[in-house]
């Protein structure tokens, strides 16, 4: 199995109001997982915040990812976001099977500050 390595962001400050692309969309078809790392720099904001979207075909709508909790018998689903809030290197891996295309954002975790913090992104694909 063969495994490929891409930077999408070198050095990069963070968005303050709005989830901003990491980089490009990511082709993950014929991939079972991709590892997505994280390497953030606090600054004067509360936090760095990251989402992954997935379509199934370039033609599709894009879905963030999400999380289910049952409860009674009731699923429900949770929308993912992945919050960092101190200096920190970080490793988020999604199983990507059945999904052509996967992007990831970043932002401000509460829209405070003057963005300051960078961060650093690349991803593998097994």
């Amino acid at each position: 199995m063969s495994v490929e390595n891409k930077i999408l962001a070198t050095a990069e400050v963070i968005s303050k109001t709005v989830q901003t692309l990491i980089g490009n969309v990511i082709n993950v078809g014929y991939h079972s997982h991709i590892s997505l790392f994280i390497k953030y720099t606090k600054g004067d904001e509360t936090g760095l915040t990251v989402q992954a979207h997935v379509q199934r075909t370039a033609a599709a709508d894009i879905a963030q990812t999400q999380g289910w909790s049952t409860a009674a018998g009731v699923k429900t689903a949770t929308l993912n976001s992945y919050t960092m809030t101190t200096a920190v290197q970080h490793v988020i891996t999604l199983d990507v099977r059945g999904i052509e295309f996967i992007k990831f954002t970043q932002g401000g975790s509460s829209n405070d500050g003057t963005p300051t913090g960078v961060y650093s992104a690349s991803y593998t694909l097994e």
